[in-house]
C-alpha cells in the first residue's frame, strides 16, 4: 500500500503459492499516476518475493489494457503466452 498525507494512493494485492508471487489489482489514484507509485509498489513486492524465496513473479493483466501492458513491460515482465500472464523470473 502507498500513502500520501495519510491517504491511500496506491495498492497491489500479492499472493504467494510457495515458489512464486502473483500480483493482482495494481492500482494508483488518478491524481498520483506517472509519479513512480506503481513502480515502487512492484519493487516492494519483488523485494518481499525474493526474501520469501520466490523464483518468479506473475502479474495478471487484462489483454486489452495497453497502458498496463506498457507499464509491465517497462518493469521487465514478459507475456507468457501459454499461461496468459506477465512474468518476471527473479
Amino acid at each position: 500500500m502507498a500513502e500520501c498525507a495519510g491517504e491511500v494512493i496506491g495498492a497491489v494485492i500479492v499472493g504467494w503459492d510457495g515458489w512464486r508471487c502473483h500480483l493482482y489489482r495494481l492500482a494508483v489514484h488518478a491524481d498520483h499516476r506517472r509519479c513512480g507509485v506503481a513502480g515502487a509498489l512492484v519493487d516492494e513486492a519483488r523485494r518481499r518475493a525474493l526474501l520469501m524465496g520466490a523464483v518468479r513473479v506473475d502479474a495478471m493483466v487484462a489483454a486489452g489494457n495497453a497502458s498496463a501492458i506498457t507499464f509491465w513491460e517497462s518493469e521487465g515482465f514478459t507475456l507468457d503466452d501459454a499461461a496468459g500472464r506477465w512474468s518476471l523470473v527473479l
